[in-house]
């Protein structure tokens, strides 16, 4: 083959190796967003596309900005497929190391999917665990989707609607696993009222006293 046939082969070659590039995935693309400005973060495995679609952080500027107290919000929405397990943390403060409990701030995840949950579960700093409950199933076209929800929550009176006993200050991981060709996964970690833990938590897991 002469010298310009040579060029003419490479240059083929170089353009089909280009275009194979461009339409092969790239593993864990979109995984998960970093999440909470220093509170948390997120992490996926191998066939795992969950990502941070939104987030909305409000920080009490009076306390600490580096861990989750009093009045602190933040809520976090992932959304796509996942197969494999999926996690996102939240850092509440801790009072020997931090001079600030986390007051009446709690922890929930609630998520949409439809395919096989495996797990949605939030374990504590002291290695405590609480896994989802089934809230709901609706099918539509032949596709069930099914809402589980999961929550972490210091104690509130439901009398004045003030909470007592803090949850431990540390690193909170809130972990989905499972087959799913969709999920739409909701965490939360912020002030659990009375009406919020009605509202977003399984019965079996609300903290409320008279």
């Amino acid at each position: 083959m002469d010298k310009s046939g040579r060029l003419a082969t490479r240059i083929v070659f170089g353009v089909a190796f280009a275009i194979m590039l461009a339409l092969t995935p790239i593993a864990l693309a979109g995984k998960g967003g970093n999440g909470g400005g220093g509170k948390g973060g997120s992490s996926g495995t191998t066939g795992s596309t969950l990502s941070l679609s939104s987030e909305t952080v409000k920080l009490n500027p009076s306390l600490p900005s580096t861990c989750l107290s009093e009045d602190d919000y933040d809520k976090r929405v992932f959304a796509s497929s996942l197969a494999g397990s999926f996690s996102t943390s939240y850092q509440t403060c801790d009072l020997n190391t931090d001079g600030f409990t986390a007051g009446g701030i709690g922890l929930e995840a609630d998520v949409y999917v439809v395919g096989q949950l495996l797990d949605l579960s939030i374990t504590a700093p002291d290695g405590g665990v609480h896994h989802a409950v089934l809230m709901d199933q609706t099918t539509s076209r032949g596709v069930t989707t099914s809402h589980y929800a999961v929550c972490y929550v210091p104690l509130y009176f439901i009398s004045n609607d003030t909470g007592t006993d803090p949850l431990p200050g540390g690193s909170w991981q809130i972990t989905l696993s499972g087959q799913l060709s969709s999920a739409t996964l909701t965490t939360r970690a912020q002030m659990t009222d009375v009406v919020f833990q009605q509202t977003y938590c399984p019965a079996s897991q609300q903290n409320l006293s008279p």
